[in-house]
Parts: structure tokens; C-alpha cells; sequence
């Protein structure tokens, strides 16, 4: 769990993906004239998610601290982000929300007005800062999301402008991970693992996936939940759960001075790393199933 030999290595390096997924959608879209709602809709999201996290690196590097937006704001701010998401709901074609492992489907305009907007900004909370927690090691957030672009291809077939997204966001993603593998010569920063989260928040609700989002993106929400747990087993016992969370961490080799309940797995980084995105694939062919089935 040493990282100090990463000191030095350029961050906020996600706004590159973020931009060139960006602009292959503006020449897909020039070149075609299609309507496309659902993909800005996603791109939005993308931004306004990716908008947050660049404050936030942009001032942890003026303080030369980790320290960024205290946590009450980024809420606030992803609140006003899910607002401004919420405002263009209208424009988007009538989504067909889908209930996993059923054949059940229902409109999401149906939902009164304060039971959809509590449904966007939870899933655009949850999965902006879930995919954030989970970017801690070389090529881990990104590889995940690259994982779930490709687990979200089939599911958004017939959806022409979503189902491009993805392939031309899986594309960036995976440029990105060629430098950010380990050993990372560049990291995501809070621009891209919230923007990346932003995406898949985007692409999942337009689509009519959100409830399918929990389960594509299984690591994500393990990873989140560990940093719940890890909290409130030391407020409720004065003993931490994990060695270090988020989970990667306690997977990691090294030791640490504080009593922990749970033995950690001791993995060198790349071992940590592949291990999560196989379960991360596990996650995503749950995920297609939930459909299918």
C-alpha cells in the first residue's frame, strides 16, 4: 500500500477520454444528422459529473493537499448537476425502464415527478461517487468501466445513438487504459473517475437500464459499500472492519498499525487489480442475464 513512488505522476489526465469520446460523438453526429437525445442526455451527465471532479483536483492541487470540495458540497453540487439532468428528462424519447430478471417494463414518465428526480439523483450520486471511490489503483476504474461499455453493447441494441456511445466510449477508455496500466503513467483524477461515472449513469438511464446499473456495476457498489461499512464499524466498535478501505486497499500487500476484523488478502497491486476486473466481468454477465431472462 505504499505509493509514494507515484508521487510526480501527472493527474487529472481523464479529461482526455472524456474529451475524445466527446468529440468522436460530434463527428458521428456530423456526419450522420441522426437525433441522438439519448447521447447528449448521457454526455451531459458525463460533463456535469466530470465538472465536479475537476473542481475538485483543481483546488487539492491549489491547496497541494488530497483535500478538495468538502463532501457537503460535492453533494450539493451533485444535486444541482442531478437538477439540471432532471430538466432535460422531457426532451428524451419515452424511456422504457427495464426490472431485472423479469419480462416487466414501465414507462418513466409514469413515475409523479418527485419519485423520478429522487431516482436520478440517486443513481447519479451513487454512480459518480461509487466509480470515484473505486479509482485508487493503476488501470482499476478504468478498466471496470471499459468492462461495463462492452456489458452495456448488447443491452443497448436498437438504441442507434447509445449503442454508438458506448462503442466510441469504450474505444477512449481503452486508449486511456494503454498509459494509466500499471505502472500508471497518468491517473483519471476526480475529472475523469466522476466524469466515467457520469457516463455510465447517462448511457444506463437513457436507456432504460438504471435498475440494471447496480448489478453491471457490482464492483462499483462492493467497493462503495466497503467505505460504509469500514465507517461504521469504527464508529460502532472503535475497530476498523477492513485494513483500509476502499476494498482494494485491503486487498493490497502491507501491513498497517491499527486492529482490523477482517485478515487482508496481501496481493501485489497488478494481482489486486486483474482479480477485481474479473469480478467486475462476473458482475456484468449478471447483468446482461438480468435482462435476457
Amino acid at each position: 500500500m505504499a505509493h509514494t513512488a507515484k508521487a510526480g505522476t501527472p493527474t487529472m489526465a481523464g479529461i482526455v477520454p472524456l474529451s475524445a469520446l466527446t468529440l468522436a460523438v460530434l463527428l458521428a453526429w456530423a456526419l450522420s444528422f441522426h437525433s441522438m437525445p439519448r447521447a447528449w442526455f448521457a454526455l451531459a451527465a458525463t460533463w456535469l459529473a466530470g465538472g465536479i471532479g475537476l473542481l475538485d483536483d483543481l483546488l487539492s492541487q491549489r491547496r497541494r493537499t488530497s483535500l478538495g470540495l468538502a463532501p457537503a458540497h460535492k453533494l450539493l453540487l451533485g444535486a444541482g448537476a442531478a437538477a439540471l439532468l432532471f430538466a432535460l428528462v422531457p426532451l428524451l424519447p419515452d424511456v422504457e425502464v427495464l426490472v431485472p430478471f423479469s419480462p416487466f417494463k414501465f414507462s418513466l414518465v409514469s413515475l409523479p415527478p418527485w419519485a423520478l428526480f429522487l431516482l436520478l439523483l440517486t443513481a447519479f450520486w451513487g454512480t459518480t461517487n461509487a466509480v470515484n471511490l473505486t479509482d485508487g489503483l493503476d488501470g482499476l476504474a478504468p478498466g471496470a468501466v471499459l468492462i461495463v461499455l462492452l456489458g452495456l453493447l448488447p443491452l443497448v441494441r436498437g438504441q442507434e445513438d447509445l449503442a454508438g456511445l458506448s462503442l466510441l466510449s469504450a474505444g477512449a477508455v481503452g486508449g486511456f487504459l494503454w498509459v494509466n496500466a500499471y505502472p500508471a503513467g497518468a491517473f483519471l483524477g476526480d475529472v475523469g473517475s466522476m466524469g466515467l461515472g457520469g457516463l455510465l449513469f447517462g448511457i444506463a438511464f437513457s436507456g432504460g437500464m438504471v435498475f440494471l446499473l447496480p448489478i453491471l456495476g457490482g464492483l462499483f457498489v462492493l467497493e462503495a459499500l466497503s467505505v460504509i461499512l469500514q465507517v461504521a464499524s469504527f464508529k460502532l466498535t472503535g475497530k476498523r472492519l477492513l485494513k483500509m478501505s476502499p476494498l482494494h486497499h485491503h486487498l493490497e500487500a502491507g501491513d498497517v498499525p491499527w486492529p482490523h476484523f477482517l485478515p487482508g488478502a496481501n496481493w501485489p497491486e497488478p494481482k489486486v487489480v486483474v482479480r477485481l476486473w474479473i469480478l467486475c466481468g462476473a458482475c456484468v454477465l449478471l447483468g446482461v442475464l438480468a435482462k435476457a431472462i
